[in-house]
């Protein structure tokens, strides 16, 4: 049962919903207590009404009284299922919303290392753990209480044969065992394959356009049918231990139920066993058997349930960024420097960053040029906290940024990137993305205030023009502007321009540097850029002198 702990992971996301538990098991148990005096009438009508007494009016009596049976198990049933699908959908989408939650969380060191669609294949694995509370699933669970009643009513009926049945019952867990080496292993290999496949599927749709400007199909495809294979093979491994461990167990099932039938017809024939009796008893064993096959089977079962849970517990586990972050910047950022700062991506590489010694204050402009591979989009993914330096200290007001929120230090910094990301929505959702003190209101009023509305009226629809999903259909112009209205919305400390006017026309790219030439919303500016801007800089910084020598 040890492996099987992995289950009690699960008991903080169910508190928040006992009452449904409560409910719904209460229903299935009284569904039970319902069905169990059903055979036992059956045999009493077959031997007493119909055999013996030969009475319509009985006759017409019990079957009244076991269609009402049949017809409020019917609903309990359904009302105590309907409240787990519920319960099932609530904690599915609870333990997806806390995995997203602590992807979010994640540092970039792991998030870069790993292919996005195997990451949106670990996700996905968490709906297996639904399986557990199905209504199916719960049924094999509460099947104990029909194996208790049912073992009850077959001993009031014949001792005899239910002792020849609960002989049967060992062989088979026996078979159970013998039928389930090595799926845990072949279980996981399969989930590991589908992760493995969705990060291939993510990969292609990701860079379609680029794989048809190579024609790259024949290439891609061979990789991905590598990736299919795998799956395939463990797929067809684990389907063959379901086989055999189905087909195994409903031989015992079929052979006990010879057993039985050839015992019960010499009882027969022998006048010691009424036939209404033995049908009775034959629907009280089919519910020893049913339970009887459910809870061997349950091990086979909970596998991919349990190595599901544990494949999501692997990533909630993972330190967050901020997991040795506590303090937050709570002041302005007045300064930021880099003592003998060194950075590279792999360990096994050469510093992208060596040993960079620089500082900056309030009311300092900031050049940072250099070659393609020397650390600019680096260092500034270092100062918003995406990455921590191998080496040395980055200090915002002083104090060591390794102790300090990224929520906070990202709170106070705005940034414009070469390649900005938007998101499925309109462009004013994109301008208010996580600012929720703002509004339209002040959008309009941000661009009214820098004379940028014949910019925004070049969009089909001005604030309300739809975008899809990382701005597919808007130029990197108009994507560009957009990240700029949205770093400086709010009053931010820092303005970062990352290559941010690389893609504006010269007209559009000249009224963004006169806005923050002219204007006073930041305390400190950087601007990435290998042109040499029309723009006052008081700082440099050329990172080719602190590229580490080959």
């Amino acid at each position: 049962m040890r492996k099987y702990k992995s289950l009690i992971k699960l008991v903080p996301y169910m508190k928040n919903y006992k009452m449904l538990i409560i409910l719904g098991t209460l229903g299935l148990i009284a569904s039970s207590l319902i069905y169990a005096p059903i055979p036992y009438l059956i045999g009493y009508i077959i031997d007493k009404v119909l055999l013996k007494n030969k009475n319509y009016y009985q006759l017409y009596y019990f079957i009244f009284i076991l269609a009402l049976l049949y017809i409020l198990r019917y609903t309990v049933s359904l009302v105590s299922k309907a409240l787990f699908i519920k319960f099932q959908n609530f904690l599915i989408n609870n333990i997806r919303l806390e995995l997203i939650d602590k992807i979010l969380e994640l540092p970039m060191s792991f998030l870069s290392n790993q292919e996005k669609g195997y990451i949106l294949g670990r996700v996905s694995e968490s709906g297996n753990i639904g399986t557990l509370f199905s209504p199916q699933f719960i049924t094999i669970f509460l099947c104990i209480f029909d194996f208790i009643l049912a073992l009850f009513m077959m001993l009031s009926l014949s001792v005899k044969l239910t002792f020849i049945v609960c002989i049967t019952i060992p062989i088979y867990f026996f078979t159970v065992k013998n039928s389930s080496n090595n799926f845990h292993k072949i279980t996981k290999a399969a989930f590991e394959n589908k992760a493995v496949l969705d990060a291939s599927t993510f990969e292609i749709l990701n860079g379609i356009e680029e794989i048809k400007i190579l024609n790259g199909k024949s290439t891609q495809l061979g990789r991905y049918k590598t990736n299919l294979h795998n799956l395939i093979d463990s797929s067809i491994k684990q389907n063959k231990y379901i086989m055999f461990f189905t087909e195994n167990i409903s031989l015992v099932d079929d052979l006990s139920t010879v057993f039985i039938l050839l015992i019960s017809g010499i009882m027969i024939l022998n006048g010691h066993l009424t036939i209404g009796t033995y049908t009775a008893f034959t629907n009280y064993m089919i519910q020893i058997f049913g339970t009887t096959r459910s809870f061997t089977g349950l091990g086979v079962m909970l596998e991919p349930i349990c190595i599901s849970i544990d494949r999501v517990q692997e990533i909630m586990d993972l330190d967050s960024e901020d997991s040795c972050r506590n303090e937050d910047l709570t002041e302005e950022i007045l300064s930021i420097r880099f003592e003998e700062l060194s950075f590279k991506y792999n360990k096994n590489t050469q510093n992208i960053i060596n040993n960079l010694n620089f500082e900056i204050n309030k009311g300092d402009r900031v050049l940072l040029s250099g070659d393609n591979g020397t650390g600019k989009s680096t260092l500034i993914k270092i100062i918003l906290g995406l990455y921590f330096p191998d080496k040395g200290k980055l200090l915002i007001n002083n104090r060591n940024s390794f102790g300090i929120s990224t929520k906070s230090i990202r709170k106070r910094i705005g940034i414009v990137s070469q390649n900005v990301f938007l998101f499925k929505g309109s462009v004013l959702e994109n301008i208010l993305y996580a600012q929720n003190d703002k509004n339209r209101q002040d959008v309009v009023n941000l661009i009214s205030k820098y004379n940028l509305e014949k910019y925004i009226n070049n969009f089909e629809n001005k604030l309300d023009t739809i975008i899809t999903q990382n701005g597919s259909g808007v130029s990197g112009g108009q994507a560009q502007l957009i990240a700029f209205l949205r770093a400086i919305l709010t009053k931010k400390d820092v303005i970062i321009l990352d290559e941010g006017t690389s893609n504006l026309d010269s007209d559009t790219k000249k009224v963004i540097l006169n806005v923050l030439e002219e204007s006073n919303f930041y305390n400190i500016l950087i601007i990435i850029s290998h042109q040499k801007e029309s723009f006052h800089f008081n700082k440099f910084i050329n990172l080719n002198q602190y590229k580490e020598n080959s």
